[in-house]
């Protein structure tokens, strides 16, 4: 069974979730393929309405200021937010700097420590193992 607290998150702070996804994979100036489709997919697991995405999608290129949603925001949105942050900085397979940055941002904000912020990217890489495995089983890779 999966299930994610973000399920549970009102509109507003599903919309604000969402924006500091884009925020993290526009930072380095370019988006790829892979953060598109992550985005996509955990707008789906929030479960987010079809027209709150597309005004989403519309973020990719100006994205909004992650000062503002930090503060509008509710502590557990802001760790689930940076969880899921790293999972978009990582698709693409490097974490670039100004990534780092908005990650580090959001854990401060989140009050998530050094410790637990080194565990998560942890969890992320033992993740991204775990589901390449499946490709492997396969023969696919």
């Amino acid at each position: 069974m999966y299930l994610d607290l973000a399920i549970d998150f009102a509109q507003e702070d599903v919309k604000g979730y969402a924006e500091i996804m884009v925020i993290v994979a526009s930072s380095d100036g370019t988006l790829v393929k892979e953060e598109l489709a992550i985005i996509e997919a955990l707008m789906g697991r929030c479960m987010m309405h079809p027209e709150m995405r597309v005004d989403i999608r519309n973020l990719l290129d100006k994205p909004p200021s992650l000062e503002l949603l930090i503060e509008s925001l509710p502590p557990m949105v802001l760790k689930i937010a940076l969880r899921d942050s790293i999972l978009v900085a990582a698709v693409d397979g490097e974490y670039d700097k100004s990534e780092l940055a908005v990650i580090k941002k959001l854990a401060r904000a989140a009050g998530v420590k050094k410790k637990e912020l080194s565990e998560l990217f942890e969890w992320v890489k033992v993740g991204w193992e775990w589901h390449n495995q499946g490709f492997h089983h396969l023969g696919l890779v």
